[in-house]
């Protein structure tokens, strides 16, 4: 399929398994992907599986919109504590997601009250898995294995909807993410059931864990249980999967739902900050007064440096890929910081950066003596 799989040893039955694995990237088959300087500095911190609380697998400390929104205050390490968990709830996440895509929060509040119109009453976030199938178990890999394109995930909803529509539910995608519309019956299935407290686990928290652990009577609802396993059997001889099993892609195995919420006219309204926040976190965007981070410009920050006001940037893509074990993406974002970064520095001379890596690790400048004697040391090949 194009990946190198090396996994982690069989299931310990704390859901936990770690496949590292990564697509060919910069448009050539094969071909390795440049190292940046940001990511030989954080490899060591970030390259490696997620928290192992056999106790508590639902609880993800290093959720990494958990970590964003924790570091937006700017205490002096971000890394969440133990315990914190997963913040997701599905109309703060489309929210977030609706002004990534460049939408305002008044145009999605009328999207709402349209789907209120047409009956829905409850949404969830509703993320493509493939289940990757071990000796006794099966792995959720994400969003990022799959790499579907937005027209094979348009294509399938267009398929997939009128299936829903059966019992009263409707898929939407907003940006990369998909939801799921809910109208609620006494006698509805799945998502549509009136007595449905809860969603699945927080995706943040099966990415590279056996799914059963997340599917068992403690973690799941039965009437959630039932609809997942129809769902799945819906989706396996569909024709997008069998175009991608040709062409060596993993198939789409199911989506995950979980963030259940209410659609509602109240929604997070933060009032105006003192400090820019540039961010591409959903959560963050939903509830703080942030802007979206756009890897291709630093005009907004280089503007706001020079009037004198504190810049914060919360990113999160890198943290989304170490959990999937994504490494060439891994890599390529901290390429992409890296990028941002210099231009950043050409615009702002002596603009003083500090990394905070959420797990936590700081890295700050080097003190102009260290700069001028590493420099010094380079010219005589020490």
């Amino acid at each position: 399929m194009g990946l190198e799989p090396l996994d982690a040893p069989g299931d310990d039955q704390s859901g936990f398994s770690r496949p590292i694995w990564t697509w060919p990237r910069g448009g050539e088959e094969g071909s390795e992907t440049d190292v940046s300087p940001l990511a030989h500095l954080l490899d060591g911190r970030f390259q490696r599986g997620a928290s192992t609380d056999e106790g508590s697998p639902e609880v993800a400390c290093d959720d990494p919109d958990a970590l964003a929104l924790a570091a937006v205050d700017g205490a002096a390490s971000v890394a969440a504590p133990l315990g914190t968990r997963s913040p997701v709830n599905a109309l703060a996440r489309a929210l977030g997601d609706w002004c990534l895509s460049g939408g305002t929060r008044a145009g999605f509040a009328e999207q709402v009250a349209g789907w209120r119109a047409q009956g829905f009453e409850r949404l969830l976030c509703f993320d493509p898995v493939h289940l990757k199938p071990e000796t006794d178990h099966a792995i959720v890999l994400g969003p990022r294995f799959l790499a579907l394109s937005e027209a094979e995930l348009d294509g399938l909803l267009d398929d997939l909807n009128p299936w829903l529509a059966d019992d009263g539910m409707q898929a939407v995608r907003i940006g990369r993410q998909t939801y799921l519309l809910a109208q609620l019956r006494p006698d509805g299935i799945g998502p549509a059931n009136a007595d449905l407290q809860r969603g699945g686990a927080p995706l943040a928290c099966l990415l590279n864990r056996n799914a059963g652990v997340f599917l068992n009577e403690e973690r799941s609802d039965p009437v959630l249980r039932q609809w997942l396993t129809e769902l799945q059997m819906w989706l396996y001889p569909q024709p997008l999967n069998d175009r991608r099993a040709a062409q060596g892609q993993p198939i789409l195995s199911s989506f995950w739902p979980h963030g259940l919420s209410a659609l509602s006219d109240e929604m997070p309204s933060p009032p105006a900050g003192e400090r820019l926040i540039l961010t591409d976190s959903p959560a963050v965007i939903a509830e703080c007064d942030a802007s979206v981070w756009q890897g291709d410009e630093v005009g907004a920050a280089s503007e706001a440096i020079r009037a004198g006001r504190p810049v914060r940037v919360l990113l999160t893509e890198a943290a989304w890929c170490r959990l999937e074990g994504d490494v060439g993406g891994f890599q390529q974002e901290l390429a992409r910081i890296d990028a941002w970064l210099e231009r950043l520095e050409t615009e702002c001379p002596g603009v003083r950066v500090r990394l905070d890596d959420g797990q936590g690790g700081v890295w700050q400048p080097e003190s102009g003596w260290k700069r001028t004697w590493r420099r010094l040391l380079q010219r005589v090949g020490r």
